[in-house]
């Protein structure tokens, strides 16, 4: 049901953004994309994550220091946030899950910026947790200790023809950043052409297969018409069952999904 379902919605989505792209201004192709994830997103993910828009804060941000626009922030029901305006917010580091760069078309250029902006996010972990050397002063902040991870997504409607073209831009950014694979993007999807994921971030849709026979393999790949809706959607979610009383079985969502072949790449 939910394959049938999600191809509809992501052949509905790719029609609305071909209806957008006959505007003349560059903002006016990009914004109607942007309303249509986030509403596609506030209609099917679980009310305890809110969807919004604006830039990350932790407890060392500053007045006027540059930080990067998010296009979509999916963020904890019941934490605070800083209103600038309306659809611009500041959301509090500890509140987020993940966040959503949202494409017109995509290109190696846009990708690397969208990386960057993911190095940034993930790197920056903070918590409020008592400081053992000075017990008698306020909670502070204390690096490198652990928060709820942030997963990283793009979404595009449009790219090259070819989605290995793609998938091959992955490795290239890693060596070129210097990094680990875990801080760039965790899932890539064009729409109506196919799907890009970290193999360790999504292991239900068969990551022991893959790298049992791709032992070294960090990124898959699926290229098809449909689907990849289907896969954001189980992703996400798969990143927000820990906070979840009842675990979603989404293997099970998904094994009777039939794929066209994964290709695997280091």
């Amino acid at each position: 049901m939910l394959e049938s379902y999600f191809n509809a919605i992501e052949k509905v989505l790719l029609a609305q953004g071909n209806a957008s792209s006959v505007a003349g201004h560059p903002n006016l192709k990009g914004g109607p994309k942007e309303w249509f994830v986030r509403n596609f997103l506030e209609d099917h993910l679980p009310s305890t994550v809110r969807v919004g828009q604006g830039e990350i804060i932790d407890g060392r941000s500053k007045p006027n220091q540059k930080r990067n626009q998010v296009d979509v922030i999916l963020y904890r029901d019941g934490f605070p946030k800083i209103v600038y305006a309306e659809n611009c917010s500041a959301f509090l580091r500890e509140s987020i899950i993940a966040t959503i760069e949202v494409k017109s078309t995509i290109n190696l250029d846009k990708f690397r910026k969208a990386c960057t902006v993911s190095i940034k996010h993930k790197n920056r972990r903070y918590i409020q947790h008592p400081d053992p050397r000075r017990p008698l002063d306020p909670v502070g902040v204390i690096e490198d200790l652990t928060t709820p991870i942030i997963s990283s997504y793009i979404v595009a409607f449009d790219g090259p023809i070819q989605i290995s073209t793609v998938a091959n831009w992955l490795p290239k950014i890693r060596l070129e950043f210097g990094i680990t694979a875990d801080k760039l993007v965790d899932m890539m999807v064009i729409l109506g052409k196919g799907v890009i994921w970290r193999i360790e971030s999504f292991p239900q849709l068969g990551g022991r297969s893959i790298l049992s026979k791709n032992p070294e393999a960090t990124w898959a790949y699926l290229e098809q018409t449909d689907k990849n809706l289907l896969l954001l959607f189980l992703h996400l979610l798969s990143q927000m069952t820990s906070s979840s009383l009842i675990p979603i079985d989404i293997l099970g969502y998904a094994k009777n999904v039939s794929f066209s072949k994964v290709i695997a790449i280091k």
